[in-house]
């Protein structure tokens, strides 16, 4: 910490990060993985609410289950219910719609099924219905987060990621 004319003040390098993810690194994830990311982001995210709200729920087989095709709709819907939820009962204005939202999401994704490629891939379009949901998670880290800084730099593992999934785009592409 350091002193500021009798001012306390955090240094980014002395706060923690905060669980907010930046729009664009969900939308750039989902892109270069061909719309895989979002299952992790579903995990992710209900992984960050199950340690901090001390919900005993199994954020693993809720992603699973939320990502089977018709059948994992309802699922999904209930995932986003409870984003919504929480965000509202921290007193942030969400305009989260579930189940516009989930139709949205699990219809666009599913043209990766139905169209061959390279057109199939725009099925990882799906991730704009997702973007309402992040930014009411992101106001809702910010109030439950306030002292901590939001990152805009990919991890590590989110660089990993998106160079194998780019490794593959260009293998996909170079034998079509």
């Amino acid at each position: 910490m350091q002193q500021n004319e009798g001012a306390t003040t955090l240094r980014a390098s002395d706060s923690a990060l905060s669980n907010a993810q930046p729009l664009q690194h969900l939308v750039v994830l989902s892109v270069v993985s061909l719309g895989l990311y979002p299952s992790y982001w579903l995990y992710r995210n209900l992984k960050l609410l199950k340690a901090h709200k001390g919900l005993s729920i199994s954020p693993l087989w809720r992603t699973f289950f939320a990502f089977i095709p018709v059948l994992g709709w309802p699922i999904f819907k209930d995932q986003l219910q409870l984003f919504a939820e929480t965000a509202a009962a921290a007193g942030v204005e969400s305009t989260i719609l579930p189940w516009p939202q989930t139709l949205g999401f699990q219809l666009v994704s599913a043209t990766a099924w139905v169209v061959p490629l390279p057109w199939g891939a725009c099925a990882a379009a799906a991730v704009v219905f997702l973007l309402p949901t992040q930014r009411a998670l992101n106001a809702y880290w910010g109030v439950e987060q306030p002292a901590s800084v939001t990152t805009s730099r990919y991890s590590l593992g989110e660089i990993a990621f998106a160079s194998v999934c780019a490794a593959f785009w260009v293998l996909m592409f170079a034998v079509l």
